[in-house]
């Protein structure tokens, strides 16, 4: 499935991970916390979007 270039969504999907995964990071450390795992798939998705929202590179430079 390939989507459409979107520069502002990416930049937002970015962020929304980063901030996610620094919740996991700080989840991790206390005891008892079940809510890593939803962080976790949180931040994945968010990466996820912002991967498939960013413009990549043309694929010629690799002939």
């Amino acid at each position: 499935m390939s989507a459409e270039p979107a520069p502002a969504l990416a930049y937002e999907e970015q962020h929304r991970g980063e901030n996610l995964a620094r919740r996991v990071q700080e989840l991790a450390t206390a005891p008892g916390q079940r809510t890593v795992r939803h962080y976790q798939a949180a931040a994945r998705n968010a990466f996820e979007n912002a991967a498939a929202h960013t413009e990549q590179p043309d694929e010629g430079w690799r002939r």
